[in-house]
This record gives structure tokens, C-alpha cells and sequence, in this order.
């Protein structure tokens, strides 16, 4: 059974449909691809979304995008021009419905849409609004640690997003990048005795600037993609360590903005925890991922339940982006699920014997092979 946080029960727990999960069927397999890095990220080099979506096996095509997606962190669509803002939100929605989200839940609508005119379900992204709205200025702002911007989209609602997507209309002729991080590969990197602690652990995530929404009478009031989350709140609960329903893999799922803190430690702890998060995702560039916006019509999709990601604000020129984002299941940790890493060995068996591959598994952890420094004090 799955996990729940201290504050969930299973009535206001969102199920995801599917009870175990998917598996690709290969019809993707006629479309050209490029794998970004082994860990993570696959470019679709000749598909069509809307043409995908018109086919009469679209499902079928649709769902093993899905499942991809959630493999492989994120994929990159390049130059969809007859992916307008009604084909883009049918596009995501489609994706959530036919990888098990709960059956209430769909596009997650922006507390502050009203305030901008824009589309309920459509986030128009411009720098400058985004600066404005979190009180810094992108042309002053000295910025010394870019990695404090490594997020999840929306982890403060009780049913945050699944899959979220972000398609560029106008493409700076320099920077503006994004970059994403594995965070099934984060997990991985762990030894076992700090998996088992993350395991063990949940974090509050919170955004405290939306609440003074409530008292604008232009936001929007409504529920956010979820029934769950039409409170005010804007905080949550959630595992440290994330099942992916559609996979069935482990992710190191906190971290990054919006995590306010690991609950139940101390704040030195906490630090110190944050500081192992941290280091996960900035110092391994290889389970990272960065596309460059080639073309206006580019569209990237992730899945928030296994990636982190974080924008490049050092565009010259103009960068206007729409996102679209479905809201997926509460949260959960399934203690019967496997990691990637687990699921990839299995799946490729070379011969080596289990008890020679374990044995170089643990040849760098200490205490396996004997003393060999020792600290001494006075």
C-alpha cells in the first residue's frame, strides 16, 4: 500500500486509475529520435502532435508518448506550427487521461491568470512579468547561485501537476535555454542507507505570496486542476521519495523551490539534507538535460514527478512561452516500487554474476573493503 503523508487520509487522497504500470507498445518506434544524454531527455525529430492527435490510433500514440515522457524525464517536439493554444491544452490534457490520472483531475488553472487576461488553462511565461511578480529585477538582479532556481512547477498544491509543457512563440536569438535534472537518477545516486532515510521522510512545500490572492477579486477562485486544490493554503505534505505511477520507479522528489523544509528534523538536519539534495542536482551534469529553443512552435513536455528543472535567464532578445500543465495524483511513496536503476539492470542482464556486480556496487562505500584512512584526533 501506498504511503501517505501525516495529514492525508484516503478520502482526500487522488488515486491515480491504473493499478500498475505501463508499458510501451513500440509505436513510436517509426519516428526519428535523438537520446539528449543516456540518463535523460529524447528529441522527436519528424514528429507531428496535432497529425499524433488526428490519427486513428491516437490513443495508442498518445499513451506511449506518455510513457515515455515519464521514462525519460522530458522529451523536446521541435517546431509544432499547427500546434495552436486549443491543440496545445488538448495535447496535455490527453496525456494525463490515458496514463491514469484520477478521473477529477485535468489542466490546472493559475490563481493569477485573471490578473493577466490570459487563458485560464494557458500560463504565458514573459521574464519580465515573472521578475515583477517574485519583486527582482532581471536586469539589476545579481544573481550569485543560479541553482536556487531548480523547481518543480506548483509542488505547493495538495495534487500538483504531472505532466507540465512549455511551448515558445517568441525565441531569443541567444540564451533562454532550460535544463532539466533526473530525479529517479538523483535517487539512485544515493547509498542505501540514505535512500532508506529519504524514504522515511516527508517536506512541506509552500508558496505564501499566492495567499494574498484570496483577498484580490480578480484571482481566480475556482479549483486549480483538482478539487483538492481550491483552498488558500497553497502549502502541502509530501514524500520525500516519489512513486511514478505510470513507471513504477522511485524519484528523489524534494528539494528546489517551493520546499520549504524536510519535516520532523531539526534545522541543522534539515540543512544538511538539503545540502545532499542539492549537491545531487547541480553536481552531476550527466543525468542533466539542456535544449536549446531552436525554432518558434518548439515544445518541451516533463513530468514534474521525476524531474526538476530550471529556466537559463540570460536570453538577449525577446522569450515569450505558454505552458500548459495537467495535475496528476496526490503524491505517494509505494514501499513495493523499484528504482530505475533496478528496473534498466533487469531489463538488460549482461551474464555478470548478481554477487560480482554487487560486490563493485559496494566497493566504493566505506567500511566494505577495510579501513583505509583514519581520522585522528587529539
Amino acid at each position: 500500500m501506498p504511503i501517505l503523508s501525516e495529514v492525508e487520509t484516503s478520502a482526500q487522497f487522488s488515486k491515480p486509475t491504473n493499478s500498475k504500470p505501463f508499458k510501451r507498445s513500440g509505436v513510436l518506434d517509426e519516428y526519428k529520435q535523438k537520446v539528449t544524454v543516456p540518463a535523460i531527455g529524447t528529441e522527436f525529430l519528424d514528429l507531428d502532435a496535432v497529425a499524433m492527435m488526428e490519427a486513428p490510433n491516437s490513443d495508442e500514440l498518445l499513451r506511449d508518448l506518455a510513457i515515455t515522457i515519464a521514462e525519460r524525464g522530458v522529451v523536446m517536439l521541435r517546431n509544432q506550427t499547427r500546434l495552436d493554444a486549443e491543440k496545445h491544452k488538448e495535447l496535455i490534457d490527453r496525456l494525463g487521461k490515458l496514463s491514469g490520472r484520477p478521473a477529477k483531475n485535468g489542466l490546472i488553472k493559475h490563481v493569477l491568470h485573471p490578473l493577466y487576461d490570459d487563458d485560464p488553462e494557458v500560463i504565458t511565461l514573459i521574464p519580465e512579468r515573472v521578475a515583477t511578480r517574485y519583486g527582482f529585477s532581471e536586469s539589476h538582479y545579481k544573481r550569485q547561485n543560479h541553482s536556487k532556481e531548480w523547481h518543480t512547477d506548483m509542488a505547493f498544491e495538495k495534487d500538483p501537476p504531472a505532466f507540465s509543457s512549455l511551448k515558445l512563440g517568441d525565441v531569443p536569438p541567444a540564451g533562454g535555454d532550460t535544463m532539466w535534472v533526473s530525479l529517479y537518477d538523483a535517487y539512485d545516486r544515493l547509498s542505501e542507507p540514505f535512500q532508506k532515510l529519504f524514504e522515511s521522510l516527508d517536506a512541506t512545500w509552500a508558496m505564501p505570496d499566492y495567499r494574498k490572492a484570496k483577498d484580490n477579486p480578480r484571482s481566480y477562485k475556482g479549483a486549480r486542476g483538482s478539487p483538492r486544490n481550491a483552498d488558500f493554503e497553497f502549502e502541502a505534505i509530501h514524500p520525500c521519495v516519489r512513486t511514478n505511477p505510470v513507471t513504477g520507479w522511485k524519484a528523489l522528489w524534494v528539494g528546489g523551490g517551493h520546499c520549504a523544509f524536510i519535516n520532523n528534523v531539526t534545522a541543522e538536519e534539515n540543512a544538511d539534507l538539503m545540502n545532499i539534495v542539492d549537491r545531487l542536482i547541480t553536481k552531476n551534469h550527466d543525468i542533466q538535460a539542456r535544449y536549446r529553443w531552436e525554432n518558434r512552435n518548439d515544445i518541451a513536455i516533463w513530468d514534474n514527478r521525476c524531474v526538476l528543472h530550471i529556466p537559463t535567464r540570460d536570453q538577449q532578445g525577446k522569450r515569450v512561452g505558454y505552458r500548459v500543465l495537467s495535475v496528476g495524483e496526490t503524491p505517494y511513496f509505494d514501499p513495493g516500487s523499484v528504482s530505475k536503476e533496478e528496473t534498466l539492470e533487469a531489463q538488460s542482464s549482461d551474464g555478470t554474476p548478481a554477487e560480482v556486480k554487487l560486490k563493485a556496487k559496494l566497493a566504493h562505500l566505506l567500511g566494505k573493503n577495510g579501513t583505509k584512512e583514519y581520522r585522528w584526533s587529539a
